[in-house]
């Protein structure tokens, strides 16, 4: 609770504020020992639009800050509720679609890095090579006549592969 003398705003704030809105009033309120922007109603009593306290929950004197804050939350001058509505649920579709790409773009990634390591499992395992090849592979004839592939084949089959 605030004993004191209250401190007065500056006239030039009190002004902007009612060039902004000329329902709107800057009171010091003894009961938060702060600025308050209050508007008047038709009917009963005004009601608190705005504290004006600093970062840290204090006492701070009313500026431009207060007026761009007024100004962001007034739904009238940015098209009306709608309006705000749209804009809403655009940003909340880019943002759902961004999750989808960027999931993508991580799936793929995983699938490259499983092909890689399978491919380095397969030549190791089938004795292929440390690396895979570049250009066509030339099989090349034993002496018998067969290729590699042929050789390969015959023995997955259960048969002698130098017959």
């Amino acid at each position: 609770m605030y004993a004191g003398v209250p401190p007065s705003p500056d006239p030039v704030f009190v002004r902007d504020l009612k060039t902004f809105d000329d329902k709107l009033r800057l009171q010091f309120s003894r009961q938060l020992g702060k600025f308050v922007v209050t508007k008047q109603r038709a009917f009963g009593d005004d009601f608190i639009v705005l504290v004006v306290q600093s970062d840290d929950g204090g006492f701070r004197h009313p500026d431009q800050r207060d007026i761009k804050q007024l100004y962001a939350g007034d739904l009238w001058r940015h098209g009306g509720v709608k309006e705000r509505i749209r804009k809403g649920e655009e940003q909340m579709l880019g943002a759902e679609q961004k999750d989808i790409d960027n999931a993508t773009d991580e799936l793929k990634a995983r699938t490259r890095e499983d092909k890689i390591q399978l491919s380095k499992a397969y030549r190791k395992a089938f004795n292929e090579g440390s690396k895979a090849s570049e250009v066509r592979r030339i099989d090349v004839k034993n002496p018998r006549g067969r290729t590699a592939d042929q050789i390969k084949s015959a023995r997955a089959a259960g048969k002698d592969p130098w017959k």
